[in-house]
């Protein structure tokens, strides 16, 4: 066969492939994850990361998850359906800026008792946020109000400070190549399961906190880049790991051991 043939084919299949491993899977037992993706679209690799995610989230066998770029299914009856929604995309553009109503019912959702799980992206407080927004997070990134959000890329010394919580058991501490945020602006206690050293000190990344009757999980860490080569820190097993426990806690469930990454 001609050579120039065969780079076609072998770009199809190899595609074919892709298309195969990434298909959504059937987990009728699953916890219903709505995972709400959608931002700037100059800014985070959203699309591809929410892709990862799902797959990564139903191959546990613990998870059935729905992507969904735009927020207006938070004004609809769909919503009860799901039991925890994953946030993962920076929202302060006007295509996909959250309106009051849509941030009032996904406070509503989480209060009355659903999961929610918030990653990177989504800890950018909008300036057109109700107060409540920053209480359902517990801590955010802002340029505006004080103190001003610091943020730094690069490789850090992830570090377990709680390895009897269920969002982080059976994990060590693992350097992880990410965009920190440090200096949030925090809105009550926080209970930090890591941190991030960096200048000297150790920087929250992941916490957990009650919003009303729900449980909540933050993320600083999740930084994907929008550029076609950049890699997700999402295939970086051990920070896999700590966000699928992370989620599966907000959702009211821990991952056993066979099924942890």
């Amino acid at each position: 066969m001609n050579p120039r043939t065969l780079l076609p084919i072998a770009l199809v299949a190899g595609f074919l492939v892709t298309l195969a491993g990434s298909a959504q899977q059937n987990v009728p037992s699953g916890a219903k994850v709505l995972l709400l993706s959608g931002g700037q679209r100059n800014h985070h690799g959203y699309r591809r990361q929410a892709q990862l995610l799902q797959k990564a989230l139903e191959d546990t066998k613990q998870f059935q998850a729905t992507i969904c770029e735009d927020a207006a299914i938070l004004e609809t009856p769909a919503l009860q359906k799901y039991d925890l929604i994953v946030a993962t995309a920076d929202r302060r553009d006007p295509e996909f800026r959250l309106t009051e109503t849509q941030q009032r019912a996904l406070l509503k959702f989480v209060h009355d008792g659903k999961g929610f799980f918030a990653l990177h992206g989504f800890c950018c407080a909008d300036r057109m946020w109700v107060p409540e927004m920053r209480e359902l997070l517990g801590g955010v990134l802002a340029h505006f109000g004080t103190p001003d959000t610091k943020v730094q890329s690069g490789k850090f010394l992830l570090k377990i400070l709680d390895p009897s919580h269920p969002a982080v058991r059976g994990l060590t501490d693992f350097e992880h190549e990410d965009e920190l945020y440090y200096h949030l602006q925090t809105h009550g206690e926080l209970h930090p399961l890591a941190v991030a050293s960096f200048e000297g000190m150790d920087w929250p990344v992941l916490w957990t906190r009650m919003y009303g009757l729900g449980k909540v999980c933050v993320s600083v860490f999740g930084h994907c880049g929008v550029q076609p080569g950049a890699k997700d820190p999402l295939e970086h097993e051990p920070f896999r790991r700590l966000i699928l426990q992370g989620i599966a806690w907000s959702a009211g469930r821990e991952l056993p051991a066979k099924d942890r990454p």
